[in-house]
């Protein structure tokens, strides 16, 4: 019987052992996060040959690094981490009933900003964090609706210009400086600031971002550096519910 315990014990901490890794590297995957993580990695690597092979000094020092480095490693990953602790807790019905009505409220605003050719720049937060981005617009931190997404995105008002940032089902900045796709890539001829910008934040980051054409009326979703085909509602309403739920996943 105590065979039994020990082994259910032992299987049960390789779970919860998988889930975190697993969960961690959802989180960071995409990221520029997952870049220090390689970083780290290949420390390890050199300080654990640096071990073997009995290099006194190259020991030591390393040895130091990583004591101070562990602490730099929860500045580095706050906010990633918070966003793990975050997604554990939160309920998961909860959570997908508020994505859904996220995307309804988008995809209405956005539809009749297009039908007005009433250009729109919308990044939708994923794992990466955008709060560098949100820094450079004007902090809202409000209930996502379309009407509200139609006044920032007017014609004249002050905020028409920039980019608007939605994390976790709320508005949290507009008027944001988005980066622009490398000016050496051939797209960045043939599309106008709008869909530069989206196309230089999806590049960095694993955001969604959805462009509609001041010129045209047309609706686009940039993801990983590349643009969709023109959308309608329905279709840019059924790519968001895929994203986001494939995020929460």
């Amino acid at each position: 019987m105590f065979s039994w315990l020990t082994g259910a014990k032992d299987l049960l901490d390789i779970l919860l052992v998988a889930t975190l890794i697993y969960q961690g590297y959802l989180l960071l995957e995409n990221t520029r996060a997952l870049n220090v993580l390689r970083g780290i990695l290949i420390f390890v690597v050199v300080w654990l040959l640096a071990s073997y092979f009995k290099l006194a000094s190259v020991d030591y020092l390393l040895s130091k690094a990583a004591t101070v480095g562990l602490f730099a490693l929860v500045v580095v990953f706050q906010p990633e981490l918070r966003q793990l602790f975050e997604r554990l807790g939160r309920p998961r019905g909860r959570e997908d009933q508020q994505a859904g009505a996220v995307v309804n409220e988008i995809a209405r605003a956005v539809e009749h900003m297009a039908e007005r050719s009433i250009g729109a720049l919308i990044a939708l937060e994923r794992r990466t964090p955008l709060g560098e981005y949100a820094a450079s617009g004007v902090k809202l931190d409000a209930m996502i609706s379309a009407p509200f997404l139609e006044a920032i995105f007017a014609r004249n008002a002050p905020l028409h210009d920039g980019g608007v940032i939605i994390k976790e089902g709320r508005v949290v900045a507009a008027g944001c400086v988005f980066p622009l796709q490398n000016q050496q890539d051939g797209v960045y001829k043939r599309y106008g600031t709008r869909h530069r910008s989206a196309l230089g934040l999806s590049e960095g980051t694993d955001a969604v971002v959805i462009v509609v054409s001041e010129e045209r009326g047309s609706i686009r979703l940039a993801q990983s550096g590349r643009l969709s085909q023109d959308l309608n509602a329905n279709e840019l309403r059924d790519k968001l519910r895929a994203l986001l739920y494939e995020v929460k996943s």
